[in-house]
């Protein structure tokens, strides 16, 4: 059995710029700890083929990768090679939660078997846009971006990729950022696919890029500033666009939570 290591890769949040960076927004994807994928040799497996459940899905994303042309850069021979003698994934990432499952085994996977590894993020974000179409069809290649570096990645302005620090502590106010668990989870094409189609209405697109694209920037300088007194009402601009325009987005456990925290100024 191999003693090769094999490194974690980390889930990732996109704490701002969901839907908006299709249309030019700014977007900012952070790392995130708690649920990570990592791969492994099964010690059961003795030099063998593993019974983990994820031998299954690594022979049929090594078969895509096959099959696209990707042997130029991946060392694919010894990717089968580790899989027919026990190689397996272990992940405890929620599928369909928005948390960048399929990044996380594209890095690994990169970071495994690349014949030459590249180190700058547009080049990178190319690569993996292309790897993780086998999972969405289309992919900008963010979320294996920033579990790769295992760093906030930002979108700006112009489009270009930067490294970010995420600030410590608020230079200004005191907030901080926290999750919900709807335990919900929801499919990301066919919501795509609504905004999509939303879009082409006329004052729908008007609205986004006269209010929420120009909130999602705001938020994200003042987040990235680490002036919380600023971030908090372009913050309570986003919600309360979500709440009356993307609703189908919103899953139905937290509908009421959200409605009362716009009506009480606690959101």
């Amino acid at each position: 059995m191999s003693t090769r290591h094999f490194p974690e890769f980390n889930s990732k949040i996109l704490l701002f710029g969901e839907y908006s960076l299709m249309f030019g927004s700014m977007a900012l994807s952070i790392p995130y700890s708690k649920y990570t994928g990592q791969m492994s040799f099964d010690r059961m497996a003795e030099n063998t083929r593993s019974q983990h459940y994820s031998v299954k899905y690594l022979l049929e994303y090594h078969h895509f990768l096959e099959k696209a042309g990707f042997g130029d850069f991946l060392k694919l021979n010894e990717f089968k090679y580790d899989i027919e003698h026990g190689l397996i994934l272990e992940t405890n990432i929620p599928i369909s939660y928005g948390l960048g499952s399929s990044g996380a085994i594209v890095a690994s996977i990169y970071h495994a078997y690349a014949r030459n590894p590249l180190t700058g993020p547009e080049e990178l974000k190319s690569v993996f846009s292309k790897m993780e179409s086998f999972y969405h069809g289309k992919s900008s290649g963010l979320d294996p971006l920033v579990s790769y570096l295992n760093k906030a990645v930002l979108i700006n302005q112009l489009g270009r990729l930067e490294t970010v620090e995420i600030p410590a502590k608020a230079k200004k106010g005191k907030a901080f950022v926290f999750l919900v668990d709807t335990k919900s989870v929801g499919e990301t094409q066919p919501l795509v696919n609504w905004f999509l189609n939303e879009y082409k209405k006329t004052n729908f697109k008007n609205s986004i890029q006269n209010q929420f694209i120009p909130s999602t920037n705001a938020g994200i300088s003042n987040f990235l500033d680490g002036n919380y007194k600023v971030l908090l009402p372009n913050v309570k601009a986003l919600s309360e666009f979500t709440y009356r325009n993307l609703e189908p987005m919103i899953p139905e456990t937290v509908k009421g939570i959200w409605k009362n925290g716009l009506e009480t100024n606690s959101c």
